[in-house]
């Protein structure tokens, strides 16, 4: 028998605030798989395949071979991950296997909490309580000298005092890594340079090394790049009623028809712009009386194309009235988690401080959706350690209410990636006792008594 949760406490036991929850994890589990705590060379030589060394490259082969420890440090998705499975790769070992060590090992864990062995490889990828102290890291660096071993890191962020151990990280040139993706690719035979010319163009265009790749696998399938379409309709410049129709659709994506109706005339009253929705077009569909986007692919670019095009005037009534799906219900919540989800992969700042940071403290609903969106992005690599910082800073004081929804997130998509860091929180946060405990016990049995696995 379970005690009976206070007002506005979240209740794992109600079946309408945790079947979101378990949704979520499932299609979490579905897409993605914990963190590996183990990379073998032959996984590791599949991921540089396509892999194109910077011209930073050289320099940090050099100082890593001398120093045996080396921080890359740089903006998110410059390939960081790849350059230090690369570098490790160059360096003289006596096994191959390389051991990944959690995003979430302080400094002084590195120094002292972890058992080197001799003549290993360690990688550390997105440090997320990174230590800029330069006598804890050049100590590190003399340890794993000693040992033979080496340890390179990736955080985000510009160089600090510690210049001994970091490197500056740069982007390799776009072309040049279309050119090398295409030719470890299985192209369709009989392509000419004049079929190759306009995909090539477009990658000096695209943001990150990750998406010159994603383009070069569309083009040697046979696909052209996702989303044009949705960037044509965009420049047709549709009425408000179209756009506000589109935008809905990203935070509810194959809900409902008649549920999907009263959300969006909800957004239009926020907007003053009232009018039919339109029910075909190149965008919008219903299949099995569910609207949705009538491609995948659409969802995210629609949402990228309403961040770039759009501003105040827009966003600040579609702000209030996401913000606002979480007690609209179970299948309004999980979609408009996932829309959030996607939308930080584009705005991180804005969605953390605009959403998750409202939901973490609001009502069970809320906190559960804030959970919900916290597991989604976890599916996403990149995403994955910033949900680790953020959860962990939530759950660092039991007493603040967000550590409640840190407890149900830590049960969800973080258990998936990061399994060990979870279970460890959550003991830590089950012993303060309290609402926060109670919580934190019922997200803990199903991990002890099913561990995921690695």
């Amino acid at each position: 028998m379970t005690e009976t949760p206070e007002a506005g406490e979240i209740d794992l036991d109600n079946i309408t605030l945790t079947g979101s929850l378990i949704a979520v994890g499932d299609h979490v589990r579905a897409v993605t798989g914990p963190i590996p705590r183990e990379l073998r060379r032959r996984d590791a030589d599949a991921l540089l395949r396509s892999y194109l060394e910077p011209g930073c490259f050289p320099e940090a082969v050099r100082r890593l071979s001398i120093r045996h420890l080396l921080v890359l440090v740089g903006e998110e998705e410059t390939g960081r991950r790849l350059g230090a499975i690369a570098l490790l790769s160059r360096m003289s070992l006596a096994e191959s296997t390389i051991t990944v060590l959690s995003p979430a090992a302080g400094a002084p864990e590195l120094l002292s909490g972890i058992d080197y062995e001799p003549g290993r490889a360690y990688l550390l990828h997105d440090w997320i309580v990174a230590s800029t102290d330069r006598t804890e890291l050049v100590n590190l660096a003399r340890k794993l000298a000693e040992l033979g071993s080496y340890l390179v890191v990736t955080r985000n962020g510009g160089l600090s005092t510690a210049v001994e151990v970091e490197h500056q990280w740069r982007v390799p040139e776009p072309g040049d890594l279309f050119d090398l993706c295409l030719s470890t690719f299985d192209l369709r035979p009989g392509l000419s340079p004049e079929e190759v010319s306009p995909a090539r163009g477009l990658a000096p265009t695209l943001a990150t090394p990750a998406e010159v790749v994603r383009l070069a696998e569309r083009f040697a399938e046979g696909g052209e790049p996702g989303g044009e379409e949705v960037a044509g309709w965009f420049d047709t410049k549709p009425p408000m009623r179209d756009v506000l129709a589109v935008a809905a659709l990203a935070f509810t994506h194959r809900l409902d028809e008649a549920a999907f109706d009263e959300q969006l005339a909800r957004l239009e009253r926020l907007c003053d712009e009232m009018g039919r929705r339109p029910v075909a077009g190149p965008l919008i569909g219903a299949e099995n009386g569910l609207v949705g986007f009538r491609a995948a692919h659409q969802r995210p670019r629609v949402l990228a194309e309403l961040v770039t095009r759009y501003g105040f005037w827009l966003w600040q009534p579609l702000r209030e009235w996401v913000l606002s799906l979480p007690e609209q219900g179970t299948a309004v919540q999980v979609r408009a988690a996932q829309g959030v989800a996607l939308l930080a992969g584009l705005s991180p700042k804005e969605v953390r401080e605009e959403f998750l940071e409202v939901w973490a403290q609001g009502s069970a609903a809320e906190r559960v959706a804030a959970a919900n969106v916290l597991s989604y992005m976890c599916a996403d690599d990149a995403l994955a350690p910033e949900v680790l910082r953020l959860v962990l800073g939530w759950a660092a004081d039991p007493a603040d209410v967000r550590a409640t929804t840190a407890a149900v997130a830590l049960g969800g998509g973080l258990s998936v990636r990061y399994p060990a860091d979870s279970v460890r929180q959550l003991r830590r946060l089950e012993a303060a006792g309290g609402p926060v405990g109670s919580l934190a016990g019922r997200s803990l049995a199903p991990l002890l008594r099913d561990p995921p696995r690695r």
